[in-house]
């Protein structure tokens, strides 16, 4: 009798333990409530959450048409000593800067949405508006120190000595076979220093960034008069109109001004290297 027990309880414990391995070898799966929740579950969408505007879209909010004409027409006050320099460009767009400067110090167009629950679901577009206006800031700068031509950086430096010293297709060979790198990674560093090396020479006219300045500063005049306005409900339709034509204003002249969208181009950071050493 005493056997029979011991022999039960030693089947036992090796059904118990195969019993685990089986289960150890069993794909993970997740909690029932989890995949549920993740896929499947179904959640009640209430009348007004239906209606309510998705965040950042800019659909239904019209355009104003005179206020678009008022700032493609109306310029700046053109400097009292035209610009012939980077300091005499710099000094001209300096104003315009500090007044991109402020309003974003006190929260950008961003908060103006965010202040006010009756424009809250459109506050994307307000990121959309501080970060395109700051793009267009930084080509300006751009523009005024590289009127004369664009300096290398140091990745084109380096690579266009070794291509005046072996010739692009020895120096790409030389990347891809003796140092081991990638020949995607050295296509874009012979790219990136032909690119360079063509644009020292290329000039801007000032007379051009002058011009460009002027045509910006109604835009970040705008952009303040934005930032002092109370939003309420005899206005809103109003301030979300001027908002998106300040908008659109300034990706367009992102995406087809020329001097602009050369000057993005231009300004973009360059490829890294990653193993090789010169």
């Amino acid at each position: 009798m005493l056997k029979a027990g011991m022999f039960g309880g030693i089947a036992l414990l090796l059904l118990t333990a195969c019993g685990s391995d089986q289960t150890t070898d069993e794909p993970l799966r997740l909690p029932e409530r989890e995949k549920t929740w993740v896929k499947t579950e179904q959640v009640d969408i209430t009348k007004d959450a239906a209606l309510a505007p998705k965040t950042g879209a800019a659909i239904n909010i019209p355009i104003n048409e005179d206020l678009r004409e008022e700032l493609l027409e109306n310029r700046g006050p053109a400097p009292k000593t035209a610009v012939k320099d980077t300091d005499s460009c710099l000094a001209m767009l300096e104003p315009l800067d500090k007044t991109r400067k402020f309003v974003q110090r006190e929260g950008g167009a961003w908060s103006m949405f965010e202040r006010s629950v009756l424009i809250k679901p459109y506050s994307d577009n307000g990121m959309q508006i501080d970060s395109n206006l700051n793009k267009l800031v930084f080509s300006l700068r751009h523009l005024c120190q590289t009127a004369q031509g664009v300096p290398q950086n140091d990745l084109a430096l380096k690579v266009n000595a070794l291509i005046d010293q072996m010739g692009k297709e020895k120096t790409r060979e030389h990347f891809i076979e003796d140092v081991g790198e990638a020949p995607e990674d050295v296509e874009l560093w012979l790219n990136h220093a032909e690119f360079s090396k063509k644009n020292t020479t290329r000039k801007v006219p000032y007379s051009e960034i002058q011009e460009l300045i002027r045509k910006t500063q109604p835009l970040l005049e705008l952009y303040k008069d934005l930032l002092n306005r109370k939003v309420s409900e005899s206005n809103k339709d109003a301030f979300l109109s001027d908002s998106i034509t300040l908008l659109a204003i300034i990706k367009d002249r992102l995406a087809n001004e020329p001097r602009v969208v050369m000057a993005m181009h231009e300004d973009t950071e360059a490829p890294l290297p990653t193993r090789w050493e010169m």
